[in-house]
């Protein structure tokens, strides 16, 4: 369970040797970037599935295991339908269903559906996204196409040390929750809500001592604010080729959206 994790969270594909780990990160980045944009801008629902399919499938095209894909969109799968619920319930004037709830009667509304759903697939596109390039790109080589761009030192720094502290916590977290099963912490309703807060205050706890300690020890090491990240090399003939393929595709993207708009 444990390996899975960090598998799961951690950028062991994207150590792997295939087409698009190959790439310069500056490329993807800039790429996944101007995705976002379009996301962002986009009210079209057939370009957010687009983006979406696109980014999963080539994921899934170089090897990596469709769950491990959708075991990283699990979050965004339950934000996004939360988020359409809400939408539904709160918002618009033309009812389509009503919920049946404890002798309450809730209805959805047509217009918060819509709304609800164009949001939803902003977060899903926008996600998947981001798992490409997390997927396919180690996280030194981002924090180097970050550099390029110029991004603060101390930015950087704090990425790197989040990254690289987020397993420890997970560990801790599953160590502390295997504890509390076997102490029946999670029997029934009311007990596991207590064992959550218990586990949620305990990991707090630690990740404020985890911090201080990390602290300490890289001031005893010369830390000065800043870590060192290489500089990128120059971009290769396959780079500008694959970046050439990217611009490609995000035109035709963009030229979809004003056509459907």
């Amino acid at each position: 369970m444990r390996r899975h994790n960090v598998e799961i969270f951690s950028d062991y594909f994207a150590q792997r040797s295939n087409v698009l780990t190959a790439i310069d990160a500056r490329v993807k980045l800039f790429f996944v970037l101007a995705v976002l944009v379009l996301v962002l801008v986009s009210k079209d629902l057939p370009i957010l599935i687009t983006v979406m399919f696109a980014s999963l499938g080539a994921l899934v095209m170089i090897g990596i295991p469709p769950k491990m894909v959708l075991a990283r969109l699990a979050a965004p799968l339950f934000m996004a339908g939360v988020i359409l619920l809400l939408q539904g319930l709160f918002f618009g004037e033309t009812p389509i269903y009503t919920l049946e709830a404890m002798g309450l009667s809730v209805p959805l509304y047509r217009e918060g559906i819509e709304k609800g759903i164009l949001i939803a697939g902003r977060v899903l596109a926008g996600t998947s996204s981001i798992i490409f390039l997390s997927m396919t790109t180690p996280l030194h080589k981002i924090l180097s196409a970050l550099k390029f761009l110029r991004v603060s030192e101390e930015w950087l720094a704090v990425l790197a040390f989040a990254y690289r502290y987020i397993f420890v916590f997970i560990e801790e977290a599953q160590s502390i929750m295997d504890s509390q099963r076997l102490r029946l912490g999670y029997r029934g309703l009311l007990t596991g809500l207590r064992s959550w807060g218990t586990l949620v205050g305990s990991l707090f706890a630690r990740v404020f001592d985890q911090a201080q300690a990390t602290h300490d020890a890289m001031l005893l090491r010369g830390y000065n604010g800043a870590i060192y990240i290489e500089r990128p090399q120059a971009l290769r003939r396959s780079d500008l080729s694959a970046g050439i393929l990217f611009s490609s595709l995000f035109l035709l993207l963009l030229t979809l959206d004003f056509y459907w708009r």
